[in-house]
């Protein structure tokens, strides 16, 4: 039998029989168990009468010892004259046992007397009764009683201790002698004196009675009142099946299926949209992790960058001390050209001079040339008189012809020196007006390479500013990257649960016996796992795919609004559930 396949309204009504039957059923069971419990101590209290009522006649026997009614030479004479039966009469527990088996058969019991090492063979303990012994011996309790399953029977023992009565038969041997006349330490029933003490267990007195006709009277009345407890179980099945179909089928399954039809909706709009939030959370975990990777490459070619703008604001630096080196350079120069122009200057100053000097002495050698023509024709005229000046006056005019020669080469070099000398004043104007220009370009330069070595230093600065900016957005990023993944899982977990919501519904539906409107959703998310936390990143971007549109969330409830208002009771059924 399936109880699954059960609906709720033949649960209940088998809840609503079963409950009170096995209530019913351990009642029974403990009023039986009460019942044996007072049977037992019932027939342990009439045991213990009639235990009490045996001591109660052995005490009654030793008070007649004490009177002297008894006495050991009246006993040793009837041991001797063969009277045994009058000698164990004599004897006080003897007598005790003697007085309860007389009336054993009317009182409905068994009575016996085990002893330790008995001297009749029919008072030998069995295993129970051994037990009973040796428990009242060690721990020296007066009775005990329990039943026996072998029999069906309750079994009681009360302790027979030993008096100074009793030592006469079971005391010292060495009073033998003394008191019986006998050499070997035996009694007047020729038994051994075993040298016993008093208050010592001798024995115990033992009460059986059967159980059998206790348990058939307590089986007779179970089962008088079972047949009476099921005929009322079975009216009240009768009664209570009938007045909880009717209200089940009135007031809880239709409501409960108006309710699974409404949970069964709202966890296919609820798994849905799991769905689409654990998909959207994997994309958000993939443009995390991609974003990460992107960071991370960013970072390290900032750091690059970084590095070669330290480098560049470096050369910038050897570049302008260079350029200081050349303008030093330059200035020097110019300085040399400036004296070179000087000394070039001097030298067509005195080119231009010595020009001068070498037309004056042209001139001279002209005048002389003019002179020493007048006085060869003044020779010429006087005739022989003049010819010794007429050679004179040659010469001279050859002399002022070589010197007028040599005046015009010179005049020639001289000025071909001035012609150099103005070449080379224009050439060294020339050159100190470049080294100037290079001097102003070369302080240009310098001005510029320390400019671009503070741009160079400041964007160092920037660079490394936003190097440790790249790395917070990364850190920033790899926290976002694990808490999309986080997020992920979460979305996962939620469909799952979405998933085990629409079971439980359908389940619900199943032990109400409703009618689903529709039936349990069978997707189970993304199919996606969340990459495990703590995942390296900056693996190759993955392209990413379409993000699923969510479904539009559902409106709010209205404040105050009713039960009704969500789930569309009417107001009996309602009530009623």
């Amino acid at each position: 039998m399936d109880l699954k396949q059960w609906s709720l309204r033949g649960k209940i009504v088998l809840v609503g029989v079963l409950l009170p039957t096995l209530l019913i059923v351990g009642l029974f069971r403990l009023y039986s168990g009460e019942s044996k419990e007072k049977t037992l101590s019932a027939f342990a209290d009439k045991a213990r009468a009639i235990c009490l009522t045996a001591e109660s006649t052995r005490d009654e026997m030793e008070k007649k010892w004490q009177m002297g009614l008894f006495t050991a030479e009246r006993l040793r004479e009837l041991a001797a004259a063969g009277e045994k039966e009058k000698v164990l009469a004599m004897v006080p527990v003897v007598s005790a046992w003697n007085a309860a088996m007389n009336k054993a058969k009317e009182g409905g019991y068994t009575f016996k007397v085990p002893k330790h090492s008995p001297r009749n063979p029919k008072n030998e303990p069995d295993e129970l009764e051994a037990k009973a012994l040796r428990l009242m011996d060690e721990q020296h309790l007066n009775e005990y009683y329990e039943i026996d399953p072998t029999i069906n029977a309750v079994r009681y023992f009360r302790a027979v201790r030993l008096t100074e009565t009793c030592l006469l038969c079971h005391g010292d041997p060495k009073n033998s002698q003394e008191l019986w006349g006998t050499s070997n330490g035996t009694d007047p029933t020729g038994g051994p004196m075993e040298n016993w003490k008093t208050g010592e267990i001798h024995g115990a007195f033992e009460v059986i009675q059967s159980l059998t006709e206790a348990d058939k009277q307590l089986s007779a009345s179970i089962s008088k009142a079972t047949y009476l407890v099921a005929a009322g179980l079975a009216v009240m099945a009768v009664l209570f099946a009938t007045l909880v179909i009717r209200i089940v089928s009135n007031s809880v399954i239709k409501p409960v299926t108006r309710i699974i039809n409404d949970l069964t909706r709202g966890s296919d709009n609820l798994l849905e949209a799991a769905n689409q939030v654990s998909s959207a959370s994997h994309e958000l975990a993939d443009g995390a992790t991609r974003q990460a990777a992107s960071l991370e490459e960013t970072s390290a070619s900032l750091e690059e960058m970084s590095s070669m703008t330290k480098q560049n604001a470096e050369n910038v630096n050897q570049t302008s001390l260079m350029a200081e080196n050349a303008r030093s350079s330059a200035e020097v120069a110019q300085n040399s050209m400036e004296r070179m122009s000087e000394a070039i200057a001097s030298i067509k100053k005195s080119a231009d001079q010595t020009a001068v000097i070498m037309k004056t002495i042209d001139e001279i050698a002209f005048q002389t040339n003019l002179l020493a023509l007048n006085a060869a024709v003044e020779a010429a005229r006087a005739g022989e008189a003049g010819a010794g000046f007429a050679v004179v006056a040659e010469e001279v005019r050859s002399l002022a012809l070589r010197s007028a020669e040599a005046a015009k080469n010179t005049a020639q070099l001289i000025e071909e020196s001035q012609k150099n000398a103005d070449n080379g004043v224009k050439s060294a104007a020339e050159v100190q007006e470049i080294l100037i220009k290079i001097v102003d370009g070369v302080k240009k330069v310098s001005q510029l390479a320390r400019e671009i070595s503070v741009a160079s230093e400041e964007q160092a600065q920037g660079v490394n500013q936003i190097n440790l900016a790249v790395s917070d957005v990364d850190k920033v990023t790899q926290g976002n990257a694990a808490i999309s993944e986080e997020a992920a899982s979460a979305s996962e977990e939620l469909s799952g649960q979405a998933k085990e919501l629409s079971e439980l519904v359908h389940s619900l539906a199943e032990v109400v016996g409703a009618k689903q409107t529709s039936a349990p959703p069978t997707h189970t998310g993304s199919g996606r796992k969340a990459a495990p936390q703590g995942q390296k990143r900056g693996a190759r971007p993955v392209p990413a795919r379409p993000v699923k549109k969510l479904a539009a969330p559902t409106p709010p409830k209205p404040k105050g609004a009713k039960p009704q208002d969500v789930i569309p009771f009417d107001d009996d059924e309602f009530e009623n559930f």
